[in-house]
């Protein structure tokens, strides 16, 4: 940005699911940093959030979110009996937080505010500045097959992660000289570390300290390229039944490996059309960026929390003030110093 240039600062809030939550608790500690944003733009849950904080209700949707368990989550679900468009209706969640909402158009809101939504059929990018605040948001949070598209002006509309799931662009359009965007999709890491060590836990289990410790070992060897040496006799007749043996032994730990492997249940419905949007937008996502990368990029550490997990929240919100934290002199570096 040039330095005579006046700061107009942009967040760009981006589509998470339950992993979304996170943005509520990076919105709180720049606030605490006393770093307010000019303009707001979100895709999906970063709209649900992008809304609550352009309307001043930040607090309250952070103090409605942590009552959410299991029961709760469940009770919101308005179960679309016909599967017309997708298994959920999607209305219930948006109208239980903004029935009670002050500002019922966007344009009423007093910071400037996007959602950004897809069109079910053209595709084209759909930025909702105006109109009816709960619609806007429940259409941006449309996950296509989970949630029923969402009749607006004309046109069918579903989650805006489809085209940009992190909206960058949009507040450089907005009139945003600094962007601030929050991507709770990149950190994978956790879950997968997570799932690694329970399989060992498994493992660990149904074979023997003895047998683990010298599994190890002989893993050891073979990954710094040294196998196990077997002696080698000269007798033929030896040899052939040894071979003999050796080739039973290990039919008999190839049996025992698949008697004892752990099993690992199928994904759920909802986690796996989660899942398939989630690659989608990652790598959707990496080429808007490209184009548009913001001026401060946070990341959540919030991959072991499932997209489908609500009820996790409270983790997520943590997880969010944790990452705003870490990044503070950076923030104030690129943001404050303008």
């Amino acid at each position: 940005m040039n330095a005579n240039q006046e700061l107009r600062l942009g967040v760009a809030l981006g589509s998470g699911a339950a992993k979304g939550f996170a943005h509520i608790g990076v919105l709180k500690v720049l606030d605490e940093m006393g770093i307010k944003p000019h303009v707001i733009a979100g895709t999906s849950m970063g709209a649900f959030v992008g809304a609550a904080y352009a309307g001043g209700k930040l607090d309250q949707l952070e103090a409605w979110v942590r009552q959410l368990d299991n029961w709760k989550v469940f009770s919101l679900l308005d179960i679309n009996w016909t599967l017309g468009g997708g298994v959920l209706g999607g209305i219930k969640p948006f109208r239980a937080f903004f029935e009670e909402f002050q500002f019922e158009n966007i344009e009423d809101l007093p910071l400037p505010f996007t959602a950004v939504a897809t069109d079910l059929h053209s595709g084209q990018e759909i930025w909702l500045q105006e109109g009816n605040l709960q619609d806007a948001v429940s259409a941006s949070c449309s996950i296509p097959g989970l949630l029923s598209p969402k009749a607006l002006a004309g046109r069918w509309l579903v989650d805006g992660a489809v085209v940009n799931p992190v909206p960058v662009d949009v507040c450089r359009a907005m009139g945003a000289t600094c962007v601030i965007a929050v991507d709770v999709t990149e950190d994978g890491g956790p879950l997968l570390e997570r799932e690694r060590g329970e399989v060992k836990r498994i493992v660990s289990e149904k074979t023997g300290d003895d047998e683990m410790r010298e599994l190890a070992d002989e893993s050891a060897e073979i990954s710094h390229g040294e196998p196990p040496v077997k002696a080698v006799k000269e007798d033929h007749h030896s040899n052939g039944l040894a071979r003999l043996l050796e080739q039973g032994r290990e039919q008999l730990t190839q049996f025992r490996e698949l008697r004892n492997r752990p099993r690992v249940s199928p994904p759920g419905m909802f986690d796996t059309m989660h899942q398939a949007m989630d690659i989608l937008e990652r790598r959707h996502k990496r080429t808007k960026m490209m184009g548009s990368p913001p001026d401060v990029l946070i990341m959540p550490k919030v991959g072991g929390i499932s997209g489908m997990e609500y009820a996790r929240a409270a983790e997520a919100v943590a997880a969010g003030e944790r990452e705003a934290r870490r990044l503070r002199t950076w923030l104030e570096d690129m943001v404050l110093q303008h």
